[in-house]
This record gives structure tokens, C-alpha cells and sequence, in this order.
């Protein structure tokens, strides 16, 4: 079994589409060209062994779990606290030039 990737322009990412059952790595072209670029135009074809493939266990949660805490980077970190101290921030920043502007 081979797993085949096909890259549909110049410059853009091979994409998983399937897999093919055959003898040989030109088989396995031969197959995946017909099968799954008779409609659909590709520039590139990679056919890779089933058996050369290494994946992750999706019992491995260890393998993903992160080595600090980065929640400051998504939505979910940044807190109503956050928030407020820059509301805080941009009023004492308009208090400011309201006062540089007066003198």
C-alpha cells in the first residue's frame, strides 16, 4: 500500500488524497495519476510505503503536551484584567496629551 500526496500548482503544498495498493513505487505513480488526477490537474505526485510512514499514538498525550504555559498568545489568555489595564493605559495616554496640549 502507498500513500499518495499531490501537489496541484507550482509552489503549493502536496496534499493527502489516498491510497493506492501496488507492487511497485512506479505502479503506485501509474495508479495514483489515473485514480486521482483524471479530472483534477496536478503538477506532482508522491507515492510513499505505507511502512515508511512514522505517526504519532493518539494515546501518546505526553508527545503534545506543551513546555510552558502559552494561553497569552491565544484568546483564551487574555483576561478581562488585561483588558481593563489597557483601557487604563489609553485614558492616562489621553489625559496625558489633553495636558502636554494645554501648556
Amino acid at each position: 500500500m502507498y500513500e499518495v500526496f499531490v501537489q496541484k500548482d507550482h509552489g503549493g503544498p502536496h496534499i493527502w488524497v489516498g491510497s493506492v495498493d501496488a507492487g511497485s513505487p512506479d505502479d503506485a505513480l501509474l495508479l495514483a495519476r489515473e485514480n486521482f488526477l483524471r479530472r483534477e490537474p496536478g503538477v506532482s505526485i508522491w507515492v510513499v510505503r505505507q511502512s515508511d510512514v512514522h505517526r504519532t499514538d493518539y494515546a501518546d498525550r505526553d508527545f503534545f503536551a506543551r513546555e510552558s504555559d502559552k494561553q497569552y498568545r491565544t484568546l483564551a489568555g487574555y483576561s478581562k484584567s488585561n483588558a481593563e489595564r489597557w483601557r487604563k493605559y489609553k485614558r492616562s495616554l489621553l489625559d496625558f496629551e489633553k495636558d502636554f496640549v494645554k501648556d
